[in-house]
């Protein structure tokens, strides 16, 4: 009875040797996990996700913080170079108003375009300067390249000045075109939008005017100081009728672009407040 029972044992081991042998032969062949496996895999990830939540979280907020960094250091160095930029137009532009050395003559009023409609663009500019500050209607405003155009209407703290380029009757102003030693008289007709220049017609087809003649203020019938430089000529020839002749002159000053300006309080010739109150 005992030889059977441990014969019994010996099969029985021998059984569950085999059977574990083929588990583990299964196993390795399935694509799939039994149970246990899956638990003790989950398991595992579970500990890994709470390990590398947080290494992830940090790494990621470092990351952040050198990326932010680099982003900020590139947004300081474009800031810098517009600044810098900015710096050099002003430089460039005070170099310019020092070299007027005669503009102390009008005892000039420095003031700066505050406003400007898109629609009037070309036609009109608002100053932060007015009656308060001495400013009358017909005084000259003008920056370092030269006249820009005259005041229209003056309120207690800022004025509308009409630009050359307005094609407004007050836009007709009376000019000296310096040839040689010679002056020959003109009115500006219009502003030629198309090429941005000023058109004077109507010149005696006698009169002999260059390209790159310099073009002034008459100081005739504008109430303006004379001599205020306006431009060069570009280009002369005759009108569609072949009776007279048409000169194009650029502006010295950017009409398109104006920040800065001066206005003229008097007229040099005789030393007294050069406008006139219509």
């Amino acid at each position: 009875m005992q030889k059977f029972f441990k014969n019994n044992k010996l099969i029985v081991v021998f059984c569950a040797v085999i059977i574990f042998i083929a588990l583990i032969g299964l196993s390795l062949k399935s694509q799939t996990q039994s149970p246990p496996e899956q638990y003790v895999g989950d398991s595992v990830s579970l500990g890994q996700r709470v390990v590398s939540y947080p290494v992830n979280f940090v790494t990621g907020a470092i990351n952040n913080l050198f990326s932010s960094n680099k982003t900020t250091d590139n947004n300081k160095v474009k800031q810098l170079e517009a600044k810098n930029e900015k710096l050099e137009a002003e430089n460039k532009d005070l170099k310019k108003e020092l070299d007027m050395t005669d503009i102390s003559k009008y005892d000039p009023i420095s003031g700066a375009v505050i406003a400007r409609n898109a629609d009037q663009w070309m036609n009109t500019v608002i100053i932060d300067k007015g009656k308060k500050d001495g400013v009358k209607s017909n005084m000259a405003v003008m920056t370092a390249e030269g006249l820009v155009g005259r005041v229209t209407k003056v309120n207690q703290f800022s004025a509308q000045v009409d630009l050359l380029s307005t094609n407004t009757r007050t836009g007709k102003l009376s000019v000296n075109i310096q040839h040689d030693s010679k002056n020959v008289f003109g009115l500006i007709d219009h502003y030629d939008k198309k090429n941005q220049e000023l058109v004077i017609g109507n010149i005696n087809n006698k009169d002999k005017i260059s390209k790159g003649d310099k073009v002034v203020t008459s100081g005739l019938a504008d109430q303006l100081p004379s001599d205020l430089y306006i431009g060069e000529v570009t280009k002369v020839e005759n009108d569609e009728y072949g009776l007279a002749k048409e000169v194009s002159v650029k502006t010295g000053a950017n009409l398109s672009d104006i920040s800065h300006v001066y206005i003229a309080k008097k007229d040099p010739d005789n030393g007294t407040d050069e406008s006139r109150d219509n």
